[in-house]
């Protein structure tokens, strides 16, 4: 084999790394979580947003849902970051969110949302691509889950120790 070869033999198998590492990190940057609410999935979104990032996202929300049999998917996007969308991302980020939740329901899920950053909330009502109806939004996890809970006729109460 000459150095050429050897050369292209080496990239072949470095891209093919770099695409296994890459979708590593992608199952991390949203992965779904079992809630202690029965049916109920927790998917905790971390890092920035582009547009082919939350399609794979949503994707595997779906699939997770199908694959658990869920009824409440509760998305979480406190660990985003914004700074890089433009006017145009908003509005994109606006509809995917709206055909997310389209999504769910037509699945028989609830989805419901939770850390919509102030940047992000004033962005989705300006551009006008989110149907606000259709979407159930808390400010934090523990607001969702109460409502799961109240819902569900489900409530936490302290064992004694013996």
């Amino acid at each position: 084999m000459n150095e050429m070869e050897k050369l292209t033999q080496e990239n072949l198998l470095l891209t093919e790394k770099v695409g296994e590492l890459e979708s590593i990190i992608e199952d991390l940057s949203a992965p779904i979580i079992s809630s202690i609410i029965p049916d109920t999935i927790l998917v905790p979104l971390l890092g920035q947003l582009s547009d082919y990032r939350f399609n794979h996202i949503q994707t595997k929300i779906l699939q997770g849902c199908v694959n658990r049999q869920i009824e409440h998917a509760i998305i979480d996007f406190t660990g985003l970051s914004y700074e890089d969308l433009d006017e145009n991302g908003f509005a994109l980020l606006s509809r995917q969110i709206d055909d997310l939740t389209v999504a769910l329901q037509l699945m028989g899920i609830e989805a419901l949302y939770v850390g919509f950053s102030p940047v992000l909330i004033q962005r989705m009502v300006e551009h006008g691509q989110i149907n606000l109806a259709t979407i159930q939004a808390f400010s934090n996890f523990r607001s969702a889950l109460q409502h799961l809970m109240n819902k569900k006729g489900l409530i936490f109460e302290k064992k004694e120790l013996v």
